[in-house]
């Protein structure tokens, strides 16, 4: 070989050697950070907007889920909570998990989900493969993958069809300049109409670009996965290899019509070469046209696999949740209208969260008094979150969950709605009303209070609290028990009497020192049975005469309930 040849190959061979070491130092690196950060939370920015955007369309393409409202997700800052548990690599999987939290799944969707869970957990070859796959599709295109899928999101129009034949005249135009010269000017003409034709269907192209471009990526990430699947996730995988092998068409019109501008890369040569080749061909427009075509062909086969991607994506995050989470359980999930029993219960957003145990046999009711910040809100709030991660995620910070399936719904945070001229009180009678009518329904109910009716006067506030209280015990007279859960906590201790023998009393204690009140958090059976609030003024430096006036209204108050404190 002459040494100039010798040189060039041997120039080659090394820059494709240091192109290959390269590309494995940079998964090698890639993997390392996915093996450091396994079992920790993630600290990035998160737009909920786009994420919650695949559930807004679940919600509003099927109105029979079970899904957990907007109340009731704010009252229980589900989305702090989703920025705890979620260590997804990617858009469609951060989706999912969100999907997954507020929708209520049927038990073989939940046992499936839980299956691939463990299997993630104990697989950690076909685990990290899963996830160099899914970090390929963390571009925040993503969120949109679904919305490409749904009707009308991207159509072609009958005029469309000009942008083919003026393709296939440019290539005849093309050949016959070799015998013919003059039909360059053809060639010329047809260049600005393609120009102009394309400027037509520019708003399109760049709306679906960027989607489009995640197709090529979502289909990597559902080849990686496929080493997870079983018999018994089964439900979660589908058809997806067969799926994947039909849209093999739309990834190459995906890849065109999402490719990046050599606008953006102006030294790039291959680029600028393959735009005059688009502007001669129409070939972005071409991808539109055949691309919208095959996406409404074919538009089942890649929502399901979103769906399995999603999903694989939204399991590895619990896993890795789990991974660096001591003290959860899975729960037991019972009949309907069996008691509900946690152990140990903590909220996971709370570190060195004071565990509680609780069980709601019938009644099924339990009321909870004690004074402010001694943990009642918190302990709503606890149980309102483990109940949602048990039959979502099979996930409990407790030492054991068991409870039937139950519908969440909440009345706890304190709001007036501006936008509709409502006070706290208007919107919180509307948000009432709304529970008694669910707990009306056969379908078994967890409904959380905290201060029935706040916003009006004492006599008011009782009547009205024990009537809805009652009223939700009574909701289902023909059924051989009740079937709602229903958890009240108030300062109003005539509540525990007129409600005695229906709901069960509880409450959290104080103690009063030189500090001030101090709390335990820890939940006790019977009513509060301390004047700790009012030793507090004395405290505080309120005088003597003033405190022993409010001791003696107290216990004539007392006296007149028929119980002495």
């Amino acid at each position: 070989m002459p040494p100039p040849l010798l040189l060039w190959f041997l120039g080659v061979t090394l820059a494709a050697a240091a192109v290959l070491a390269y590309g494995r130092r940079q998964l090698a690196r890639r993997l390392a950070g996915l093996r450091e950060a396994w079992g920790l939370p993630r600290d990035i920015d998160r737009d909920m907007w786009s994420i919650a955007r695949y559930y807004r369309m679940r919600v509003q393409a099927d109105k029979t889920v079970n899904s957990l409202d907007d109340r009731t997700w704010a009252d229980l800052d589900m989305d702090g909570l989703f920025s705890v548990l979620d260590r997804t690599q990617s858009g469609v999987g951060r989706q999912f998990l969100y999907a997954r939290l507020r929708i209520q799944p049927t038990e073989a969707q939940r046992l499936a989900f839980e299956s691939l869970v463990s299997r993630i957990g104990n697989d950690r070859a076909a685990r990290e493969s899963a996830q160099m796959a899914l970090s390929r599709l963390g571009d925040a295109s993503a969120y949109d993958l679904a919305t490409l899928a749904q009707p009308g999101a991207f159509n072609s129009r009958p005029w469309h069809l000009v942008f083919p034949i003026l393709g296939i005249a440019m290539v005849i135009s093309v050949g016959a300049t070799a015998v013919m010269p003059a039909a360059i000017f053809v060639l010329a003409a047809g260049a600005v109409i393609s120009l102009i034709l394309r400027g037509t269907v520019a708003h399109n192209l760049r709306i679906v670009a960027s989607a489009f471009r995640q197709v090529g990526p979502l289909l990597a990430a559902a080849d990686g996965i496929a080493a997870l699947n079983s018999p018994s996730v089964s439900l979660v995988f589908g058809g997806l290899e067969s799926d994947v092998r039909r849209l093999a068409r739309l990834r190459r019109y995906a890849a065109w019509a999402g490719r990046e501008s050599s606008a953006a890369s102006p030294g790039d040569l291959s680029g600028l070469v393959l735009e005059y080749l688009n502007l001669l061909f129409c070939l972005d427009a071409n991808a539109l046209f055949f691309g919208a075509r095959e996406l409404r062909l074919r538009a089942p086969e890649l929502l399901r696999v979103i769906d399995a991607v999603g999903e694989v994506d939204a399991a590895l995050s619990i896993a890795s949740y789990r991974a660096g989470t001591s003290g959860w359980c899975s729960p037991t999930i019972l009949p309907a209208r069996s008691s509900v029993r946690m152990v140990n219960v903590r909220h996971p957003l709370l570190r060195d969260a004071v565990p509680n145990t609780v069980t709601l046999a019938p009644p099924h009711g339990l009321i909870i008094t004690g004074s402010n910040m001694s943990g009642k809100s918190t302990f709503l709030r606890t149980v309102g979150v483990t109940t949602v991660l048990a039959q979502t995620i099979s996930t409990c910070l407790a030492d054991a969950y068991e409870a039937p399936p139950l519908i969440v719904r909440s009345c706890i945070g304190r709001n007036d709605d501006m936008s509709q001229g409502k006070s706290y009180y208007m919107v919180e009678v509307e948000m009432v009303i709304d529970l008694v009518l669910a707990a009306q329904t056969p379908v078994p109910h967890l409904i959380l209070f905290d201060e029935l009716f706040r916003g009006t006067n004492a006599v008011e506030r009782i009547a009205a609290g024990e009537a809805v209280l009652a009223a939700l015990m009574a909701a289902a007279p023909h059924a051989p028990g009740p079937a709602h859960v229903v958890i009240a906590a108030t300062h109003d201790q005539e509540l525990v009497d007129l409600l005695d023998g229906i709901y069960a009393p509880f409450h959290f204690s104080d103690t009063i020192d030189s500090e001030g009140l101090a709390f335990d958090y820890r939940l006790r059976p019977g009513p509060a049975a301390t004047r700790n609030a009012i030793a507090l003024l004395g405290l505080r430096g309120a005088p003597p005469e003033l405190v022993a006036r409010a001791l003696a209204r107290a216990k004539v108050m007392d006296q007149a309930r028929g119980t002495v404190l």
